[in-house]
């Protein structure tokens, strides 16, 4: 990847589903330090020492599945009650700001320095998810949502590879 940079192919480089010692490792060697580290990121798997450490290096974090299991149902990763669009903290501050759940999520999500990048083929969706910008949670509302944290990671390669692949890869201890 550094390569592609030094060729002028490519202008930054990420990394993808990088936990803590990885991070720290590749920050030994690199000599172009990634500008964004993507991972899954939701209130059910919050990854606060992860966000923690991507500062430090000045790495910018992307969250997919930022909605948590939605995207997890059709592939029976996940079940219906762990939708996040019901829970509690989010209805409250959903409701409280006129807005629907994933809106709320989405904002978590950017208010805690994250991008956020949901799943949607839905174009009122995608439009949704566009107006997240004209409210603020409060600092109860963002600890409330954080407080469901469960370490929940829907997409685990460890958990799915071998059945659908017929190998055993977990990148994830």
């Amino acid at each position: 990847m550094e390569g592609l940079v030094a060729k002028g192919l490519v202008k930054r480089i990420g990394v993808c589903n990088y936990n803590t010692a990885l991070i720290h490792d590749l920050m030994t060697y690199a000599t172009i330090k990634p500008s964004h580290l993507q991972v899954e990121a939701h209130p059910y798997l919050t990854q606060e020492k992860l966000l923690a450490c991507a500062n430090i290096y000045g790495i910018d974090v992307t969250a997919f599945s930022p909605l948590g299991a939605q995207s997890y149902f059709e592939l029976n990763m996940a079940e219906a009650g762990e939708s996040l669009l019901g829970a509690a903290p989010v209805m409250v501050a959903a409701q409280a700001h006129g807005k629907t759940p994933a809106q709320v999520l989405l904002r978590w999500g950017v208010q805690r320095g994250t991008s956020v990048i949901p799943k949607t083929t839905k174009p009122e969706r995608m439009r949704e998810n566009l107006t997240i910008d004209d409210f603020e949670l409060s600092a109860v509302e963002m600890m409330a949502i954080s407080s469901l944290n469960q370490n929940r990671r829907f997409n685990d390669p460890g958990v799915f590879t071998e059945a659908a692949f017929n190998t055993f890869h977990p990148i994830y201890d």
